[in-house]
């Protein structure tokens, strides 16, 4: 029913609608913007503050942070643009913002190391794509590596996985 009526919207409500959504949360601005947006023009780092108040500590609720806020900006990212240098650059972000969590709380619940596997396997893969496209990769790279290095030893067998990944991607235990 609804995917009936958006069809039979002309232009201008069409306009008027995004507009709408537009005003009613930033989330809904900053996504619009982004899907609009040339990719040099998207606000990466409105993505990554976003993502750093998602794995960090709020007041209010006393939770210290919140993984499906973060899946929840990165799928509205990967939606918003396809450009290969923007998704690597916030997924490794973001596995380091999800790195200070177990460097600064120790132990975590398993599902969220496994999150935290996820993100790091998403960065890699988008940082071996900005790879192909001919970017220099050594910055994203070095950044994958001290978090692999500082994953040593961490519960549920975090280290080895993110090890695991590494050596499946890279194909070696070392960052050269």
């Amino acid at each position: 029913m609804a995917k009936r009526r958006l069809n039979s919207l002309e232009k201008a409500e069409l306009i008027a609608l995004v507009k709408d959504m537009m005003e009613l949360s930033d989330d809904n601005k900053l996504f619009v913007r982004s899907v609009l947006a040339d990719s040099q023009e998207i606000d990466v780092e409105k993505y990554k503050k976003k993502i750093t108040h998602a794995l960090s500590f709020n007041i209010r609720t006393m939770r210290y942070w919140d993984f499906k806020e973060t899946k929840r900006i990165l799928r509205y990212l990967e939606k918003a643009t396809d450009d290969a240098m923007v998704l690597a650059d916030v997924y490794v972000h973001t596995i380091m913002e999800g790195q200070k969590i177990t460097e600064t709380i120790g132990d975590l619940e398993e599902r969220d190391y496994i999150s935290m596997e996820h993100f790091y396997e998403n960065a890699i893969k988008w940082t071996l794509i900005v790879e192909k496209q001919g970017h220099d990769i050594s910055r994203l790279k070095d950044e994958l590596y001290r978090v692999r290095l500082g994953a040593r030893n961490i519960g549920w067998g975090y280290g080895d996985v993110l090890s695991e990944i590494w050596i499946e991607y890279f194909g070696d235990n070392d960052i050269e």
